[in-house]
């Protein structure tokens, strides 16, 4: 059951977590906590409702284009009609508001729910496999962490307290280099 939980977390979270999901779930099946291709499949599968039920709002509500925000995805949509579907997952700063266009802009459902399908599963495979990439870094880097947890922990603390000081002494007596705001 918590098997099939992990799964189903990863397939909602996706939506909003975007690539810690697919990542953070591929380190967990790299650690033996399932598996590497079930999670790209709910990393897909997620996704691919997300992208399906904003496209839906956008069908649903076509004066949100007219908003300053959603110019820059219409006029992509405009400019590359067939690509801008497959676009939805790479096209960062564009996530929520290009598949609402898409929707709102007239793009056939078919066209746009074949290309976002395959945007999906591409965008899960690449974040699924850089996540299993790195739990195998994380395996060479901390096999034998146990004996080195004290010193890390306190190397962390040590990072925290000195950039905790610097901003605090910062903005008490102006730069850090001893020259306040009055002598600029």
């Amino acid at each position: 059951m918590s098997i099939v939980l992990l799964y189903l977390t990863l397939a909602v979270t996706v939506t909003f977590q975007e690539e810690a999901a697919p990542i953070a779930g591929a380190l967990a099946a790299h650690h033996g906590h399932g598996e590497l291709g079930l999670v790209i499949l709910a990393c897909t599968v997620g996704t691919y409702l997300g992208d399906l039920t904003l496209y839906g709002i956008g069908r649903r509500t076509r004066s949100l284009i007219q908003r300053p925000r959603f110019r820059s995805a219409l006029a992509f949509i405009r400019s590359h009609p067939r690509a801008a579907p497959f676009a939805v997952r790479f096209a960062y700063g564009l996530r929520f508001t290009l598949p609402i266009t898409c929707g709102a802009a007239g793009v056939p459902f078919a066209t746009y729910a074949l290309w976002v399908g395959v945007s999906a599963a591409l965008w899960a495979t690449v974040f699924g496999l850089v996540g299993w990439g790195m739990g195998e870094v994380a395996l060479r880097l901390f096999h034998d962490a146990a004996h080195h947890e004290l010193p890390v922990i306190g190397l962390v603390l040590l990072v925290w307290l000195a950039v905790f000081l610097t901003i605090h002494l910062k903005g008490r007596h102006g730069d850090v280099g001893g020259r306040n705001a009055a002598d600029a």
